[in-house]
């Protein structure tokens, strides 16, 4: 039978050690190898990591490389392993440390890796979405933010985000707070039922709302730790259809934004004055494209092609077109042509091969 969770596609299940990852977000059926998944919890392996492990093995490796099959020894090395992990091609990754051969080697540790980023035209452009990235996980780290959503509204906000012009048009699935919430808080003590509760249980079920306020030890309410496996969600853990303007710049009084957080951050570490311009080019730029105001490479390259003298609007691409196409892209790479359409008052430096070595 077919496989619902593409080999490239958004991750088929939510793992996590935190008790914020509720068993409401993974409401996605999600295929397993069923020897895999007994040997894991035999094991000791919590569920949710087994199921994730498991539904990788339900392929065969796609790359198996010569004088590394029976040549690895699985107990000291992990490369029968990754040729699995590493060909499962999802929107974020679960990476493992990887084996220390000798006590001096550097010890790299857990990782998440994201995944879903497409290249740019420039290296301006590259080098704002990866610094928004990097700066987005030290903002959750740091501030200890919660941006979980159903798995199924993550598939959804993929579907989405190939329609055209969907940055600047389309809205996507997003938390409405990204923090607990706190008293004074818009819709704090109030029941929010998940779209999802009613196919589930065929009930909503309301919880008391009095033990919001109380919190553990680590800060933790006893709301969220006891939070129940999927029948609904209140309002703490909600979420909405946001544009990507307003995920970016925030949305009315209780969804502040990314790119302020980020901001926020960079206050918070007294960014130095000239590394702050720098950041403050890439996170403009962003939100100008978030804001429609600036265009997305796919509709600059659309937009290319149908004002292109061949193009007759009947989707044949012609060779002179596709040939202007790559000198166009080119020649914006390398700093050599300006579009301000796509770049605003940005201005690439002419890149050349002097010195390059």
């Amino acid at each position: 039978g077919a496989v619902n969770s593409k080999e490239n596609g958004v991750n088929g299940e939510t793992v996590g050690m935190s008790n914020r990852v509720l068993n409401m977000y993974n409401d996605i059926p999600v295929p397993i190898d069923e020897e895999s998944y007994k040997l894991l919890r035999d094991a000791g392996i919590d569920p949710a990591l087994s199921q994730h492990i498991a539904h990788l093995f339900i392929r065969d490796p796609l790359v198996v490389f010569d004088g590394a099959v029976e040549e690895v020894n699985d107990e000291t090395q992990t490369d029968h392993f990754e040729s699995i992990q590493s060909t499962n091609w999802q929107t974020v990754r679960w990476k493992p440390p990887p084996p220390r051969n000798d006590p001096n080697d550097p010890h790299i540790g857990w990782r998440t890796e994201f995944r879903s980023m497409e290249v740019q035209l420039t290296d301006f452009e590259n080098a704002a979405f990866t610094v928004f990235i990097v700066l987005l996980t030290r903002v959750v780290l740091t501030f200890d933010l919660n941006l979980y959503i159903p798995l199924s509204r993550v598939d959804a906000n993929m579907q989405r985000a190939h329609s055209r012009n969907a940055a600047a048009k389309g809205k996507f699935f997003f938390r409405r707070h990204m923090a607990p919430l706190e008293e004074g808080d818009d819709g704090f003590g109030e029941e929010y039922t998940s779209i999802f509760s009613r196919a589930a249980s065929g009930t909503s079920r309301r919880r008391n709302t009095t033990e919001v306020d109380e919190v553990d030890e680590d800060g933790v309410s006893r709301q969220r730790r006891g939070a129940p496996l999927a029948p609904g969600s209140d309002e703490q853990n909600a979420y909405e259809e946001m544009t990507m303007a307003e995920i970016m710049s925030g949305k009315g009084d209780y969804f502040p934004g990314l790119i302020p957080l980020l901001f926020a951050y960079l206050d918070y570490i007294n960014c130095d004055s000239i590394t702050l311009e720098r950041i403050t080019m890439y996170l403009e730029f962003i939100e100008k494209r978030a804001k429609g105001e600036l265009v997305t490479p796919a509709t600059w390259i659309r937009n290319f092609v149908r004002t292109h003298p061949s193009y007759k609007g009947d989707s044949f691409i012609f060779d002179d077109i596709a040939y202007d196409l790559m000198v166009a892209c080119k020649e914006i790479g390398e700093g050599k042509l300006h579009v301000p359409e796509l770049l605003g008052n940005v201005k690439i430096d002419p890149i050349t091969a002097e010195g390059a070595y």
